[in-house]
């Protein structure tokens, strides 16, 4: 699974996924851009979450839920209070359980907040009480792991049934290889003055090639993923440090402070320095 930044996540070890819940009570609180290799789900339960993945903004309000798919780019913030229940899914155990096809056949469609099927009544049930047993249901350990797994499983079976699609990118079977290795590469090389011939040059691809692979499979443009890992980078150092943001800003490979307000502005809608302070 691959992170940029930080989520807090309350994970039961017995499970093969990863599910959590919260309640946003800091309005201010903004997720910053990242993305996982695992499918995520995010179903809201009261209140409302705004949602943009690949530069799409959803807002889910009661009873709405989304599907965010591996490698898409997303981030989150809460307009007003809420409940939300978020499970991730690995990409280990959707390949296992829809027996290699995920991904490599098909992927999700899943957003209820244009227009209600009627297959998502069961589905939004199962989200619910999923989400009630995870906070509320006292019984012993193995008896409450076994029920949500079988609710998460219906919630799989019910995505596959109704929100399957074909996966245009499946004409490399590489791709998976291709971004993770391109993702650490990134991570490592942030801060020197990268272009996508670089990278094209460092996996023997075209420039067109390694490209299309990076909007294909991420949704955004070599220079974009690019100016969102620096600017992560400069939030982590915003979050962990003192250090004045003229620093900050060359440290995590922006030339200058014009450069880093300005690409950080375009992304959150507000100066290094409101952010801070918030």
């Amino acid at each position: 699974m691959h992170h940029i930044s930080h989520e807090y996540i309350q994970n039961n070890p017995q499970l093969p996924f990863k599910l959590f819940s919260f309640h946003a009570h800091n309005l201010a609180c903004v997720i910053p851009l990242h993305w996982h290799q695992s499918t995520e789900i995010l179903y809201c339960e009261s209140g409302e979450l705004q949602v943009t993945v690949k530069n799409q903004s959803y807002l889910l309000k009661k009873n709405d839920f989304i599907v965010i798919n591996p490698y898409e780019i997303h981030t989150s913030k809460s307009p007003i209070e809420n409940h939300i229940l978020c499970i991730q899914l690995p990409f280990s155990f959707l390949s296992y359980v829809t027996s290699n096809s995920f991904y490599n056949q098909f992927t999700f469609s899943a957003n209820s907040t244009k227009q209600k099927q009627d297959s998502d009544a069961e589905l939004i049930k199962n989200m619910s009480q999923t989400l009630t047993l995870r906070e509320t249901f006292q019984s012993k350990g193995i008896v409450k792991n076994l029920m949500i797994l079988t609710n998460v499983t219906r919630i799989i079976r019910l995505l596959v049934q109704f929100y399957a699609q074909d996966n245009v990118n499946s004409y490399s079977n590489n791709r998976i290889s291709f971004i993770t290795k391109t993702l650490s590469y990134l991570e490592k090389s942030y801060t020197s003055d990268l272009t996508l011939n670089d990278i094209a040059q460092h996996f023997s691809y075209s420039t067109y090639y390694t490209s299309r692979l990076i909007n294909e499979n991420l949704g955004v443009s070599f220079s974009n993923l690019l100016r969102i890992i620096r600017i992560n980078k400069s939030i982590e150092l915003i979050r962990s440090t003192s250090l004045p943001l003229e620093k900050i800003a060359v440290k995590t490979g922006f030339k200058t402070y014009r450069n880093f307000y300005n690409s950080f502005y375009k992304i959150y809608d507000m100066s290094p320095i409101q952010f801070k302070n918030k």
